[in-house]
């Protein structure tokens, strides 16, 4: 499809009629199609069409419409309407805010496939030029070509910034499972106080609502006399539903109506609280109806904790209620002056989750901040600010649709003893005793010695423990350790260290280095602290007794890091040699992993000698593209690569050698769906 060809008069006039399009929407009069209004172009084939409004600056509505083929007035018409009241993240356009507004009208052209790979899609998007799509899974996000301008991207930054409006990790691009599409467009740009409005009717209801400043209809909220009584009939439905009675569905005389927000948060004796709630940029939450919800939501989630009627008896409740949505911008930019955080909430909301927090102790600027940081923003730029009037029964609040890194636990108990090794320590004992004793048929071990890095397999200790011990027994321990494994399970965040003080195991623990975990996290950005990756994680806690037998004066740190780009591992190996530059006792770095999965005995031993040729020559970028071009299912290949780079930075990546290689069916007989072990020394 080629670029649409118009005359300076056609996009007057096409800027015009999406103009008087949007007032009459807004001012709920008949007013004319855009194809009514432009007969002569409306036919013109385009890709698509987005409408975009700006308020101050500030994104207040963006909103299109797409196919393979549409004539101009259609798209432009459906996207205009969009606009005007459709946008899900945004209340709909009121007549008073017009005069403030400017408009974008985009139309679209040329979408191609981008048929390179891996690293090499940065060179298919054009900034300026192109917008990009993406689509992964169930996930799909776009970008205008003039965002990577108005943010001044690049073709990475602008990649990474689709990869998270569509709700993916920011290097999903990089995936082949990642399908790109990129596309080209140009935009109409002005003020809509240009637009020249023909029909009466709109100007009549228009000049009214601008001259009384009628924002639209607005729900007011409760009064905090009203919040409370409400609060006191939550309490009164709730213990009602634990006696078995069927609370009342609606109470008269209380306030009720459509709100932005509702939320109750449950307090059981030395319990944390737990909080349910419903969030809308719309007011279009019924308050009353939600209430009841919510209690019974609360219900079926109390159930699972055991707690006694007592107790139940004895909970407390707090309620929230947001009402009056109001856009200020980004985290970057936005306009808070006025801003009294007693009476509202502020939100923060991005393509990896929202918070809403209420903090009357703190100014509207480090509201924001606290957000953000709340949901670990990383492109601020991308994080919309909203404020919603608030009453609630609480001194402060935070309501949230993502886990905060979780720092609480100062202890990580065992999780896979009994599975991976055993739960009994005479056994666990026996058992290292074996593993660290040689087999006849093997080479004495050299004595201990001096490596920069180590890689050891994590399975049962029956099917790689002899290995992972065989290969840990050559290395002269430092004082410090840092462990590196892959993140075999969702939840929590996707590279993160553990937070807990210590790691116990049946018959022993190791300590944490909490002050190098606090450096390492505050160095590497990528990294955070987060309690989740780590409650069930076996690839680090199969190691701990092994580390212990060797040095158990060693502290270690734990991290684990879920599958990544290159670009993100160079990135953040960067930061990770710069870190390790200032460290007078450099760190032992370990890597947990193991190699191919639940292929045949002879397909794993072969695509295994492929990565482990790879890994012999020490170049880290090589091994990434080996073992993801060669399909190999390494599942610690992104820790692994990341050590490797960190330490080419600092020139200490100069050799390395095989300690040995097995798989799982030299115990387990079963050669048709086999794991590989390997074990490597790096100096």
């Amino acid at each position: 499809m080629q670029e649409p060809i118009l005359t300076e008069q056609q996009q007057y006039d096409l800027f015009q009629a999406v103009g008087r399009r949007i007032a009459s929407i807004v001012a709920k009069t008949p007013g004319l199609t855009v194809s009514q209004q432009i007969p002569t172009i409306s036919t013109v084939p385009l890709l698509g069409a987005f409408v975009s409004l700006k308020r101050f600056g500030q994104l207040r509505s963006c909103m299109g419409y797409m196919s393979d083929s549409i004539p101009l007035g259609e798209a432009v018409d459906g996207a205009a309407i969009r606009a005007a009241k459709d946008d899900p993240r945004f209340q709909p356009i009121a007549a008073a805010e017009l005069p403030d507004l400017e408009m974008e009208v985009w139309l679209l052209w040329g979408m191609q496939r981008v048929a390179a790979r891996g690293h090499d899609r940065l060179k298919a998007v054009e900034v300026g030029r192109h917008g990009v799509q993406i689509a992964m899974g169930g996930n799909r996000g776009l970008l205008l070509p003039g965002v990577a301008i108005e943010y001044g991207m690049d073709s990475l930054t602008f990649l990474e910034a689709v990869c998270r409006k569509a709700g993916l990790h920011s290097d999903a691009w990089y995936s082949d499972h990642a399908l790109v599409h990129t596309f080209e467009g140009k935009a109409i740009r002005g003020p809509l106080t240009a637009v020249e409005i023909t029909d009466q009717k709109t100007m009549s209801e228009l000049g009214l609502a601008i001259r009384f400043q009628r924002l639209g209809p607005r729900t007011p909220g409760p009064t905090p006399e009203e919040t409370a009584q409400l609060r006191k009939v939550c309490l009164e439905s709730f213990r009602a539903m634990i006696d078995g009675r069927t609370p009342a569905n609606y109470h008269p005389g209380l306030f009720d109506g459509n709100v932005s927000g509702v939320s109750l948060a449950f307090t059981l004796m030395e319990r944390p609280p737990i909080i349910v709630s419903k969030i809308s940029v719309r007011p279009d939450i019924q308050l009353q109806a939600s209430l009841l919800e919510l209690l019974k939501v609360i219900g079926s989630q109390i159930e699972r904790f055991g707690v006694t009627r007592q107790e139940l008896l004895d909970i407390t409740i707090d309620l929230s209620i947001l009402w009056d949505p109001q856009i200020h911008g980004n985290v970057v930019q936005h306009e808070l002056e006025g801003f009294d955080t007693k009476f509202r909430s502020l939100m923060v909301s991005s393509s990896n989750g929202w918070v809403v927090q209420y903090r009357p102790e703190l100014n509207a600027e480090q509201v924001v901040n606290e957000c953000a940081d709340y949901i670990s923003l990383q492109d601020r730029g991308m994080g919309e600010v909203i404020s919603f009037e608030t009453a609630t029964t609480a001194a402060t609040y935070t309501i949230s649709s993502v886990s905060r890194p979780n720092r609480t636990p100062e202890i990580r108990p065992a999780a896979v003893a009994g599975a991976f090794y055993p739960d009994n320590p005479k056994k666990i004992a026996a058992e290292l005793n074996r593993m660290f004793q040689a087999d006849p048929s093997d080479k004495k071990l050299p004595p201990p010695s001096d490596y920069v890095a180590v890689m050891i397999p994590h399975a049962g200790w029956i099917y790689s423990g002899h290995l992972a011990a065989q290969t840990l027994a050559q290395v002269r321990f430092p004082k410090r350790a840092m462990i590196f494994a892959p993140k075999h399970r969702p939840g929590g965040s996707d590279w993160s260290v553990a937070p807990n003080a210590v790691w116990k195991f049946p018959g022993g623990e190791l300590t944490t280095d909490i002050d190098l975990a606090e450096q390492f996290v505050k160095a590497v950005d990528y990294f955070q602290f987060d309690f989740i990756p780590h409650a069930e994680e076996h690839a680090i806690e199969v190691q701990l007794p092994l580390i212990a037998r060797l040095a158990p004066k060693t502290k270690i740190v734990g991290c684990v890091q879920s599958m990544s780009s290159w670009n993100m591992i160079s990135q953040a190996a960067t930061q990770f040699a710069a870190f390790l530059t200032k460290q007078q006792d450099p760190p032992l770095l370990i890597v947990s992993s193991d190699m191919n999965h639940f292929a045949s005995e002879e397909i794993t031993r072969r695509i295994d000698r492929i990565a482990l040729d790879a890994i012999e020559t020490l170049n880290p970028e090589h091994v990434l593209e080996t073992i993801q071009e060669n399909q190999i299912s390494m599942c610690g290949v992104v820790p692994l690569v990341f050590v490797m780079q960190t330490l080419k930075l600092l020139g200490r990546l100069n050799a390395c050698m095989s300690t040995g290689y097995t798989t799982s069916a030299e115990q387990s007989g079963d050669t048709g769906r086999v794991v590989g072990y390997a074990g490597m020394l790096f100096r």
